[in-house]
């Protein structure tokens, strides 16, 4: 018999996996996200390329950028909500054209922008491809004549490129920049590093930091890790497999300080994502930045559209987000929404002090001239629900949605139709809420447009349906549809009865709103605080032709590892049910179709709700006592705002 139970056992093994059902609990995605708002998309310079940003200590956020005929500035007091003029700072010599600027403020407050003469034909030797900059000592107001840094040869196959900044904690500044000037012979290219021990007004010879035999490492970016490593950042076009430049790291301890070259079969060089299907994209044009959350955030050019199910026929730029060691890059998005005709080239990235990321591109149809272009990103782990009690109307333009938890999710890069989704909740129920910005809204279709809203209410973590999850689907013909989990499967509710839903179609938007008691989705009590749970929110645009889903990065249907956690937040003092032991003396009982409700003290408001969330009256000014005839209702919630303030749930 022990034999038979262990085949029959194998037997489902195999049977399982064969059929790809076999189910695995994984560790939860738990690096950030980023979520880009195309609503503060601005043009900074209406012409340029190579724009690079920081927020200075004074608070404002300086981008520098090669446009205006030479290197020019713009500045926003505002987190990027608003921007000077461009202020052109340094103006370039004929036939000799300044590119690729970088910047960045010292400890002391001097800020140092470095850029990069290239020569143009007819070359003489008076004219070489070098490394300069210029440093201001009073918060931008006047820059010093140019510094000399490097130079490299007057011919374009034996030049230097885009220098890049990097003060260390003794004071000692470093500018990296990609150089041709060792290898007159051949077209290889090593990164190179000079040194600077007096705030950037002289500049020692440079150092080798790597180098690949019959290679081209090029365009570096470093930084400085919390463990005490200078990373770099560059495009490595020598890895086997293809031809293609990779976004690649090179790193040494600080204590060592480049005190050897990491060569091409170095441990300290690697490829920076941490999926291995990324490796048959190009990625070039690199760079790299620290988040607020600790980890890094890195940017490139390339052609991972594909990936994201964009289809541009020119690159674009693509933003991942890697741990703190700068290792490990995954949740790609396109912070920009090109058509198939554009591009965005020669981008970079930069953290403020609001916790956003900006992204800073230049964007343009394919054979025009670049504008710089900005669009702000919010890195997010998790998402949260406010306590509330919003009313179910098909309408999130109402101030209950609106606090600063609530509008968390925005979505709309691949559709290019600006979704934004909304979360509260009390101790009826979980509450819902989307915005889908579409110009061209489908209701008779099979697959019409609308928005999906996946739960694991027991943070099951799994690669596919369990018991505890749940899909929802809010068509935007009014109909729902439900699945829930089990067995490896999603399975169709035979019931939706107790959700409410509402939806409301406009010219060029629709709302959807919804009410989920918390017994549907399988609990007997309110979710604490300390209570994991996880989230996925999929939006499905249809075409004429084709369908289109927008989903957050990294995220698959079935499987809730990959999901976004999810929390409610701490209700306020006095909220809910639980506020019975505070206040015994309210009294509330039905009798004969009426509800008799009596309070010890004024009743500034009464409210009443169905247990799904939808409003049924309101009354003002109740005073102590109140009768409420209702001669339908079979129960439901009342909600009483004292005159001092207090506010008590009932459920009657």
């Amino acid at each position: 018999m022990q034999g038979w139970l262990k085949k029959a056992a194998l037997l489902t093994v195999a049977v399982c996996l064969a059929s790809g059902l076999y189910a695995v609990r994984k560790a939860p995605y738990s690096s950030s996200r980023i979520f880009w708002d195309r609503n503060t998309e601005k043009v900074l310079f209406s012409s340029g390329c190579y724009a690079r940003a920081i927020q200075l200590q004074d608070g404002r956020v300086m981008v520098v950028a090669a446009s205006g005929g030479g290197i020019s500035v713009c500045y926003s007091s505002n987190y990027g909500e608003t921007w000077t003029s461009p202020e052109l700072i340094i103006h370039q010599p004929d036939s000799l054209p300044y590119h690729v600027p970088d910047l960045i403020q010292l400890t002391d407050g001097t800020i140092v922008v470095g850029f990069n003469p290239r020569p143009v034909e007819p070359y003489s030797e008076n004219r070489r491809f070098g490394i300069r900059a210029v440093r201001s000592t009073d918060r931008g107001e006047t820059w010093s004549d140019v510094i000399f840094i490097y130079d490299a040869q007057h011919t374009f196959g034996d030049g230097c490129w885009e220098p890049s900044f990097l003060e260390l904690p003794s004071g000692e500044l470093q500018c990296y920049f990609a150089n041709e000037n060792d290898f007159t012979s051949s077209r290889e290219q090593c990164i190179s590093m000079c040194r600077s021990f007096d705030k950037g007004l002289t500049w020692g010879s440079p150092v080798r930091v790597s180098f690949r035999p019959g290679g081209r490492d090029g365009m570096p970016v470093p930084l400085l890790t919390a463990n005490g490593e200078i990373v770099v950042i560059i495009e490595d076009n020598g890895w086997p497999g293809r031809p293609v430049d990779r976004a690649t790291t090179v790193r040494c301890l600080l204590a060592d300080n480049w005190s050897s070259v990491v060569g091409a079969d170095s441990p300290n060089r690697s490829v920076i994502f941490a999926n291995e299907a990324d490796l048959q994209y190009s990625s070039s044009a690199p760079y790299l930045r620290h988040l607020v959350t600790g980890e890094t955030v890195a940017s490139w050019q390339g052609d991972h559209g594909d990936r994201l199910g964009l289809t541009p026929d020119a690159y674009g730029m693509f933003v991942a987000v890697g741990d703190a060691d700068a290792r490990n890059f995954k949740g790609i998005t396109a912070p920009f929404h090109l058509s198939r005709s554009q591009h965005s080239l020669w981008n970079s990235v930069a953290t403020l002090g609001d916790g956003s990321v900006i992204a800073l591109g230049s964007v343009a149809e394919v054979g025009e001239g670049d504008a710089v272009h900005m669009v702000k990103g919010r890195p997010m782990k998790r998402f949260e629900a406010d306590y509330g009690t919003p009313v179910v109307d098909a309408s999130v333009s109402g101030t209950e949605w609106m606090h600063e938890r609530t509008q968390q999710i925005i979505l709309g890069q691949v559709t290019g139709n600006r979704t934004t989704a909304y979360f509260l909740y009390d101790d009826h129920g979980l509450y819902f809420a989307a915005r889908v910005i579409d110009r061209d809204i489908f209701t008779d279709k099979v697959d019409n447009d609308g928005v999906f809203l996946s739960l694991d209410m027991l943070n099951a973590s799994d690669t596919y349906p369990q018991a505890g999850m749940y899909r929802f689907f809010f068509n935007v013909d009014g109909t729902l549809e439900l699945k829930y989990g089990e067995n490896n499967r999603w399975h169709e509710a035979t019931s939706t009865d107790g959700v409410n839903y509402q939806v409301s179609l406009k010219s060029f938007y629709y709302d959807v709103e919804v009410a989920i008691p918390w017994q549907m989705l399988g609990r007997e009590t309110v979710p604490t605080p300390e209570d994991v749970m996880r989230v996925n929110i999929e939006v499905r645009n249809r075409m004429e032709g084709a369908i289109e889903t927008e989903k957050i990065t990294d995220t698959e249907a079935r499987e809730s590892w990959t999901w976004m956690e999810f929390r409610v937040n701490e209700a306020p003092e006095g909220a809910g049910i639980g506020s019975l032991a505070v206040d015994k003396e309210l009294n509330v009982y039905v009798s004969d179709r009426v509800l008799h409700i009596s309070s010890p003290d004024d009743m500034a408001e009464c409210a009443l709700y169905t247990y799904d969330g939808k409003l049924i009256g309101r009354m003002e000014n109740a005073g102590r006592n109140l009768q409420w005839y209702l001669p339908s209702l079979q129960g439901g919630i009342l909600s009483v705002v004292k005159a001092n303030g207090q506010r008590v749930s009932r459920k009657f």
